[in-house]
């Protein structure tokens, strides 16, 4: 009888799953896409951001090593980007929320893969911003790279393409598995930090929840 019962558990538990996961808040929110779209027939194209970290990766404008870091969405399905320019560079305080919760609430950040490009020019390079380095020896989800600043703006723009118009351009972008750009937070505030906490949690588990599913469908064959 218990053997009956065990298998006819096993036989029931991905339908549980799937049932457990339509119920659950994860499909209760949906974040907005940011970024010009455009109608393909019946259907909506949002603007993606993946051609521009293949630049990235192919490009000698980056001033640290790029070549063996790869924003794949293997090992990053979801990433918060930010873009510091050098006339921020006396402005710590844009990253204030970010700092406290390393500092403080390390383990609720400690997942987020945080991207920070900060602007440097070639000719100058000890000129650099290069306070985030400590964020990074401080979180190790935190990466820090330079940026040419003669293509800088054209780079950290094509992240803040169509903004809200309260957004600024040291504000952090979350980016989905499809590179669609699905928020901007300040991290001068604890609560916009939070926000992308839960954001960001948000849209793992809907893509932990489409990757389970896919892979049951992959068994049942």
């Amino acid at each position: 009888m218990k053997k009956k019962l065990f298998l006819v558990s096993i036989l029931f538990l991905p339908t549980s799953i799937w049932l457990f996961l339509e119920l659950s808040t994860i499909n209760s929110k949906r974040l907005p896409m940011f970024g010009p779209k455009k109608l393909d027939g019946k259907d909506t194209v949002y603007y993606t951001a993946g051609s521009t970290f293949k630049e990235i990766m192919d490009s000698d404008s980056g001033l640290k090593e790029l070549k063996n870091f790869s924003l794949d969405t293997i090992d990053f399905p979801l990433f918060a980007v930010s873009f510091i320019k050098q006339n921020y560079k006396t402005e710590n305080y844009r990253m204030a929320a970010l700092s406290e919760y390393i500092q403080f609430k390390k383990e609720k950040i400690a997942n987020i893969p945080f991207i920070i490009i900060t602007e440097c020019d070639g000719m100058n390079a000890e000129n650099c911003f290069r306070e985030f380095e400590l964020l990074n020896k401080k979180l190790p989800s935190v990466h820090n790279f330079y940026w040419n600043s003669q293509s800088f703006d054209s780079l950290n723009k094509s992240f803040f393409i169509h903004k809200p118009t309260y957004v600024d351009y040291s504000f952090f972008a979350l980016v989905d598995t499809k590179r669609h750009i699905r928020g901007y937070y300040d991290a001068r505030y604890i609560s916009e930090i939070k926000r992308l906490i839960e954001e960001y949690q948000h849209l793992r588990l809907k893509h932990e929840k489409k990757t389970l599913l896919n892979q049951n469908k992959i068994e049942n064959k």
